[in-house]
């Protein structure tokens, strides 16, 4: 990169040193401005590696390298071995190979991974401990970056890269298959597995493609698959970044003429530097200095210059209840204050010690990075440009880069500098603010999201204990139910098929086993859950592979997974809990998504068994009661509904009573399950087809029965057409709150899609208030509660204290959670203790 980067140069001999320079600068610029305890260089080697074995046209496209890089490559080493440079290189294997095998190391070990690259294929590494550094583009990638940049998680990307190829190392994909495509197959099916046993679900060109590529597919997984476990000698001491090799640098750059880098390395005096201190002259503080950039084009307010501070001197400097910018972004972590800039690296704590016990008002964009990345908690937020965005158009934002343009009109640097950041957090606040008040938003802005930032950044920090064992032994007995199940198949199948394959499971149903055919797609016919459920009754072995399909997905998904993600440091999970990702205001958990955990069964619920309190503790559950048909009674108005609620009645044997005619005595199980069907299917908005779906019934019986159920409550059915003409009329429906869901959908020409805009109108406000009543509970006990709050999974609160405490706790939060705001119902809230999740909830 650096040879194609830079004009031509040559030594004092004749020699290009073009890629020389260009790489001594960038070494020089990683060590200064990232100190890395360890520093390795991993080269690739002349020999092909394991892919080309795989498949022979493994990067043959690469063009020869040119004459005037080949004489410069020994100089490479010859320098990394001079500053102290740990390098590694083995045959057979690539350097990207080695370079995953030391990440995973020290993923595993507590030591923070840095991938010095801009190659994409390194995004499948990224995870909690480990993140990319392009030096080029000084551009710092983390787990939400990858998913900004790429569209999929980074435990998706081998299966990304499988589907869109990748030209530069003649990896050849899907032919068809972009990176659109990619993003909605994987979103659709998780895994490139995923996409294949679920062919008969996707339609037309894209199927054929996937079809007719498929053996390209999981090579091109192979290939693209970087190496994690090879098996290496060196350990730490081996790859600690050493003192640099005076004499030895010196005469090279003498040999190469690099004059410029012998007076910056060695100064006048030619005493080197010691570049794993700090480099260049001995800096006057212990915080990294930004050098003073130009104003930017747009002048907001304040003159931002550059200061070092030692973390005494920020200590004293900070006066109580200043305004303090945070910002961290690609090129690290800086503040502003009282006109100045100050830039520490990512994760500094001790910064962040020196801060947490001033009384700072926090501003920023996606300021809980900034707080959790300082490690500072219960922080005075100010305000979050990113999550004023959020709230004046409720749908995911992305970076400030992009934000910024769209909001403000006005072009985006396009070497932006830390000043430049600065100023367009000043300027999207000042717009913000005045848009957010134009639209009645501010005040759910206010008081529900900015508070909850706070909360949010003391949870991920926190983090829940989970039992690494436990998760093992559950493992280890789906292993041994899985291969029963398959072998019950097989013996009922009358012979070994690959049960994944919907093609041979297809032949192996319909045409072996002669078994009632569903709907036909281009490869035969489906083997879709739909299917299975309704040949339960024609053959046993339907419901043996619906088990095995539940199984398998709960063993790959959870189990296996899981304890990859527990933090080595603190020996819990660390999950991601996103304000700006849906559109109704709910948030969102990611790395590890612990909201999808299954509980309908009684294999996915024992999952919790693994989350576990810390010692001398017990975990609290504390959940809401069925909330959403609450505020459906409540903002429906409806007689019926609140009169079942303040009796405290069993909701859906109350809707029973009602719709078949019967006394609450006499209501059967059978009706009961009917009626709660009706009642969390007029939730959402569905209609007598999706009614009928549910509960196996016909469309006339499942007409009649939402007929009744209109009868016996009016305002229910007068809540949701007023509620459609309204947003047919405004564009948007609002919670209790005034936060607002745009309802595009009502304004397509396709009937369907309508109709999904008419179920949203009908649902947002009911799930968007019940997200408001659980944040408004959250805040107010991150503020009274002593108890940590370690995880929120949409209408439970889990929290962890002393056991002797337990049971007081458990009353305090009960009792804000069921006062926290005043529907014409009351608010119910169930609380549960334990020594594990499962317990308690």
């Amino acid at each position: 990169r650096a040879f194609f980067a830079l004009p031509p140069m040559t030594s004092p001999k004749g020699m290009p040193t073009n890629a020389l320079y260009g790489f001594l600068s960038m070494t020089l610029k990683l060590i200064r401005e990232v100190h890395p305890d360890y520093l390795v260089y991993c080269f690739d080697r002349k020999e092909p590696s394991f892919r080309s074995e795989l498949y022979s046209e493994y990067k043959a496209n690469r063009e020869e390298m040119p004459d005037a890089l080949k004489p410069q490559i020994p100089y490479l080493k010859k320098l990394t071995s001079t500053l102290g440079v740990y390098q590694l290189e083995q045959a057979g294997f690539e350097a990207d190979d080695m370079i995953g095998t030391l990440a995973e190391k020290a993923a595993r070990d507590g030591v923070e991974a840095v991938i010095v690259s801009g190659d994409k294929d390194f995004a499948q590494l990224v995870r909690p401990g480990i993140s990319l550094y392009d030096t080029m583009k000084d551009v710092r990638t983390d787990t939400k970056g990858v998913i900004t940049k790429f569209g999929v998680r980074p435990d998706q990307m081998i299966d990304y890269l499988a589907l869109v190829g990748d030209s530069s190392d003649n990896v050849p994909g899907v032919r068809g298959i972009g990176p659109k495509g990619a993003q909605k197959l994987l979103a659709d099916f998780e895994t490139l597995s995923g996409v294949y046993e679920n062919i008969d679900k996707i339609k037309g060109a894209t199927q054929k493609k996937l079809i007719e590529n498929k053996e390209m597919a999981f090579l091109s997984q192979k290939l693209v698959t970087i190496v994690t476990d090879m098996k290496l000698e060196q350990d730490w001491p081996d790859l600690v970044l050493k003192e640099i090799d005076r004499s030895a640098l010196q005469e090279l750059l003498t040999e190469l003429g690099f004059r410029s880098f012998e007076k910056s390395i060695f100064g006048s005096s030619k005493e080197p530097v010691k570049l794993s201190e700090g480099g260049g002259p001995a800096p006057k503080s212990d915080t990294p200095i930004v050098k003073k950039q130009a104003r930017p084009k747009t002048k907001v307010r304040g003159d931002w210059t550059d200061v070092e501070w030692t973390t005494q001197e920020l200590s004293s400097n900070v006066v109580p209840y200043s305004e303090f910018w945070g910002l961290l972004n690609e090129q690290g972590l800086a503040f502003g204050y009282d006109g100045k800039i100050i830039r520490v690296a990512a994760e500094d704590h001790q910064i962040g010690s020196a801060l947490k016990d001033k009384h700072l008002k926090w501003k920023g964009f996606d300021v809980k990075e900034v707080l959790k990345a300082l490690g500072l908690r219960s922080a005075n937020v100010e305000w979050d440009n990113q999550l004023a965005v959020y709230v004046m158009r409720p749908e995911p934002v992305g970076p400030i880069d992009k934000v910024y343009p769209l909001v403000c009109n006005e072009d985006w640097p396009e070497l932006p500098t830390f000043n430049d950041y600065l100023q367009a957090n000043l300027a999207l606040e000042n717009f913000l603010r005045e848009k957010l008040s134009e639209l009645k938003s501010l005040d759910v802005y206010l008081k529900l999201d900015l508070p909850l930032v706070s909360v949010l950044a003391d949870i991920e920090q926190t983090g829940v204990c989970v039992d690494v064992s436990e998760l093992q032994k559950q493992s280890e007995e789906l292993t041994k139910i899985l291969a029963d199940t398959r072998a019950e198949i097989f013996s009922m199948a009358g012979g070994e098929f690959n049960v994944a394959s919907p093609k041979q499971l297809g032949h192996i149903l319909f045409e072996k086993l002669g078994l009632p055919k569903g709907r036909k797609t281009k490869t035969g016919y489906s083997t879709d859950s739909d299917v299975l459920e309704s040949l339960k009754s024609a053959h046993p072995i339907a419901e043996q592979i619906i088990e095995f399909r539940e199984l398998s997905k709960l063993k790959n998904t959870y189990l296996d997974a899981l304890p990859q993600l527990v933090n080595a440091k603190t020996g819990r999970i660390h999950t991601l809990l996103n304000q700006t990702m849906t559109s109704t205001g709910r948030l969102s958990s990611t790395n590890p998504n612990l909201q999808n955990i299954p509980i309908r069964t009684e294999r996915g619920r024992r999952i919790r068994k693994a989350f576990v309190a810390g010692e001398g503790c017990a975990l609290i559950s504390a959940d809401y009661s069925q909330i959403e048909l609450r505020i459906l009674a409540h903002v429906a108005n409806d007689s019926g509904l609140i009169e079942a609620f303040h009796k405290d009645l069993d909701i859906h044997v109350a809707t029973a009573a009602e719709v078949f005619g019967v006394k609450l005595e006499d209501v059967s199980s059978e009706q009961r399950r009917v009626a709660k069907a009706v009642n969390f299917g007029i939730a959402y908005g569905q209609g007598a087809f999706g009614l009928a779906d549910t509960l196996g019934i016909s469309r006339t019986e499942s007409s009649q029965i939402i007929k009744r159920y209109f009868e016996r409550y009016s305002g229910v059915r007068a809540y949701m057409e007023e509620t459609i003409q309204l947003s047919r009329e405004r564009g948007y429906v609002e919670t209790l709150f005034g936060r607002r869901r745009y309802i595009d959908e009502l304004k397509s020409s396709n009937q369907n899609v309508q109709r999904s805009g008419e179920r949203a109108a009908i649902n947002a406000p009911i799930q968007g208030t019940a997200s408001d009543l659980v944040k408004l509970a959250m805040i107010e006990l991150h503020s009274s509660l002593g108890a940590p709050m370690l995880l929120q999974v949409h209408d439970e609160l889990l929290f962890e204290c002393p056991k002797a405490d337990a049971r007081e706790v458990g009353d305090e939060i009960r009792e804000v959670m069921e006062n926290v705001y005043k529907l014409k119902v009351p608010l119910k809230v169930n609380v549960g203790i334990g020594a594990n999740w499962f317990d308690a909830h």
